[in-house]
């Protein structure tokens, strides 16, 4: 991809070379009934896991899947000889339109090229998970696993220099098992070659194009056959120093455009354990879930998923499996307070040694009132130590009023109340003449009443 010229320079390179051949449409398309979706923009470095552009540094890519609903987290492994200037260029363009879904990341030599061969290369990994809120790294084995997974790399070319030099992109993917194949178009410029074992390398082009170029001459296409719960791959650049003509000062910056798709959810086959129950319920203002599990073969922990919408699911917390056949009971409290006056759907996720979307049913926990059922007085009849008991789901500043049975006010009285149940004692109920009296509590924009009779 294009690195930075002269004027003077472009003008003699359109004067002096021929258009390079560029075929589109054929050659950049999933296998299958599927299509390209991955939307990797806006990626947000994680807390506590590196510095910005170096190695062991993590960032989250919100919706990276949209349509399964699923996170993408990318890590830097390594940094070999290179420098990372930027990490994924939202602003890329092809053909004049922008293309931020792509992960393009800028990439240069760690210093000058000078006049000695070189190779270096910024070594990535991309994981899945399902979505979830924040920016914090998800648990070890949390991880979804997508089948169908297509890896696009875009525009792998680059230049000549001096007599018989040259700077070319490369790209390499990491092998897991049998996978990936790579693949290359009729015509193609690209060379493949060894690298290290247990990696497919491809050198790019030695004839530059202009701008980010979907010609499939410069066009590698990685495909998985198996499903996957994160892939690596290494982008770099290949330098061959010429044997007159060297550039010392040469230092070139390079736009790399890799899109990830053709993504679908594997079948799940049947669940790794017996889930003899799973229900919920709102306490005292919190969503509490609980389900009692048998047999559990490989799983190795419970992803709590909720959903405001029945439809868009997000990564409330995880459990443990304790990974015992004999029966299991577990429990998860939603750490979110906010949601007792909603109605809010949950599953849970069996994550097992295979990473897959294995789904329990959904349970509904229904909205709560925020007011109370009932308040009632005691003792009533009363005479005296007369008490208010009422169950809250709000903790607040109230006030108790009594009227007599004309409306006329009687006392008024400030009371704090906590969440949960509370018993609040009534002042000065003794010097009350005998005969019926409406007992009114204000709290948290409610109004609760009750009837007290006093007999003496």
């Amino acid at each position: 991809m294009k690195h930075s010229f002269t004027l003077a320079t472009l003008l003699l390179f359109y004067l002096l070379v021929p258009a390079q051949q560029c075929t589109t449409g054929s050659f950049d398309v999933c296998t299958g009934n599927k299509s390209v979706t991955g939307n990797f923009i806006n990626a947000t470095l994680i807390p506590g896991t590196g510095n910005a552009l170096m190695a062991g540094a993590k960032y989250k890519y919100e919706y990276a899947i949209p349509f399964l609903n699923l996170d993408a987290v990318l890590s830097i492994d390594d940094v070999v000889n290179v420098a990372i200037v930027k990490l994924d260029d939202d602003n890329t363009t092809a053909g004049g339109i922008q293309q931020p879904s792509m992960f393009a990341p800028q990439i240069m030599p760690a210093q000058k090229l000078g006049c000695t061969a070189s190779t270096g290369y910024a070594e990535f990994t991309i994981k899945f998970y399902t979505h979830y809120n924040g920016t914090v790294l998800p648990p070890a084995g949390a991880e979804i696993a997508v089948a169908g997974l297509h890896l696009f790399n875009y525009d792998m070319d680059g230049f000549t220099t001096g007599n018989d030099g040259w700077v070319r992109e490369l790209h390499s993917v990491k092998m897991s098992g049998a996978d990936p194949a790579n693949y290359y178009a009729p015509g193609t410029e690209l060379q493949a070659a060894n690298f290290t074992p247990g990696w497919i390398l491809a050198y790019g082009s030695t004839k530059e194009r202009t701008g980010l170029a979907y010609c499939d001459e410069v066009t590698e296409k990685t495909i998985y056959s198996n499903p996957q719960t994160g892939i690596s791959f290494r982008l770099g650049y290949d330098f061959k120093a010429p044997s007159t003509g060297c550039n010392a000062a040469l230092q070139p910056t390079r736009d790399y455009a890799v899109r990830m798709g053709c993504f679908y959810l594997p079948a799940a086959g049947p669940l790794p354990v017996s889930l003899i129950n799973f229900n919920g319920s709102n306490i005292t203002g919190k969503n509490v879930l609980r389900w009692t599990s048998l047999q559990e073969h490989d799983v190795t922990s419970y992803e709590i998923q909720r959903s405001i919408d029945g439809t868009n699911y997000e990564v409330a917390g995880n459990v443990k499996a304790n990974g015992l056949t004999s029966e299991q009971q577990y429990s998860f409290t939603d750490p979110e307070t906010s949601l007792a006056a909603k109605n809010v759907y949950y599953r849970i996720r069996i994550v097992d040694v295979e990473h897959s979307m294995k789904l329990t049913n959904t349970v509904i926990i229904k909205a709560v009132s925020s007011k109370a059922a009932v308040m009632t007085v005691f003792p009533n009849p009363s005479n005296d130590n007369t008490q208010l008991r009422i169950t809250v789901q709000k903790a607040g500043q109230g006030v108790v009023t009594i009227t007599d049975v004309a409306g006329s006010l009687v006392s008024t009285q400030q009371v704090t109340l906590l969440q949960g149940n509370n018993i609040l004692p009534l002042n000065n109920t003794q010097k009350l003449s005998e005969g019926y009296y409406t007992i009114t509590l204000a709290v948290n924009n409610e109004t609760y009443t009750a009837r007290l009779l006093i007999w003496k």
